[in-house]
């Protein structure tokens, strides 16, 4: 891992943090207790949004590779920053963390099967894709449940400071991002940089952008006029289904799978997908508060 990488994780553990101590346990006793929201979220996060991916892929004029690449993306888990981007337009945050935590255990059976499928459909061919589990479960307790519990615990036995402190930590945390952010993905790989470039960034942009775009607006009115969710709930679904973990796309399909193409839609869809999400969810929390 470069610098830039342990940065990274840096900030996301601080970023669960913060919106762990925004929490309180009572919250997630809730989400379990009226389950409907959670179920529908990991439906269309691990169903609707890979058959929109498929769809899109099997139309599109992407060689074989980015194709299997561009599912790769859809069959991951939301990232710590769709959990950030709730937190900030105070969605239901704490639907957004049991969402991401639970998909994130999940794929450690779902992206072996489905990422072997899409190499077998759009390539002919057939791998072995196996998750290093221990290593994944470390991932998914190191970067969200411990820095989420200590935020409870935190907000819990220190809830006036918790207050105090929640404002100034979404401005360090946003900058923070921000910078990482513009680092990752415009840098060279010397500086831990994608090192993408902009003609495959334009080449790429039509299929990755329409199905984000895609599975984001039909997950928030699917939910809101299908299953009648309150409309915060159905922003906070269509967050975790626009956003996914590109890191771990690029592991998959980079070192899993041994392919540089295949890591190409992860990297493109990762430049925009925070921004579109952030814009499209502070619009759709507006409108139906």
């Amino acid at each position: 891992m470069s610098f830039i990488d342990y940065l990274l994780s840096a900030v996301l553990m601080l970023i669960t943090f913060a919106i762990g101590s925004s929490l309180r346990f009572t919250d997630f006793e809730n989400i379990f207790k009226k389950s409907k929201p959670l179920y529908l979220g990991l439906f269309l996060q691990m169903v609707f949004l890979p058959i929109c991916a498929f769809i899109i892929a099997e139309f599109s004029n992407l060689p074989p590779a980015e194709k299997v690449g561009l599912i790769i993306v859809s069959i991951c888990p939301g990232g710590t920053t769709s959990n950030f981007i709730s937190y900030l337009i105070k969605a239901d945050t704490a639907l957004a963390v049991a969402l991401t935590a639970i998909n994130s255990l999940l794929i450690l059976f779902t992206i072996p099967v489905l990422s072997n499928w899409a190499v077998a459909v759009f390539m002919g061919g057939h791998t072995e894709v196996s998750l290093p589990i221990f290593n994944m479960v470390w991932e998914v307790a190191k970067i969200i449940i411990i820095p989420a519990l200590l935020g409870l615990f935190f907000n819990r036995f220190f809830p006036n400071v918790s207050l105090k402190i929640r404002f100034p930590l979404k401005v360090t945390n946003t900058i923070l991002l921000g910078i990482v952010f513009f680092i990752k993905f415009f840098g060279d790989k010397q500086s831990g940089g994608s090192g993408i470039s902009v003609d495959e960034i334009i080449r790429l942009l039509p299929a990755t952008l329409l199905m984000h775009l895609s599975a984001m607006t039909l997950s928030y009115f699917i939910a809101l006029k299908s299953f009648k969710l309150p409309g915060v709930q159905a922003t906070t679904i269509s967050i975790e289904v626009g956003l996914q973990n590109t890191a771990l796309a690029i592991l998959v399909a980079g070192t899993l799978m041994g392919n540089t193409d295949m890591t190409k839609p992860a990297l493109v869809y990762a430049i925009f997908s925070f921004f579109t999400t952030f814009i499209f969810a502070l619009i759709t929390i507006r409108i139906r508060r």
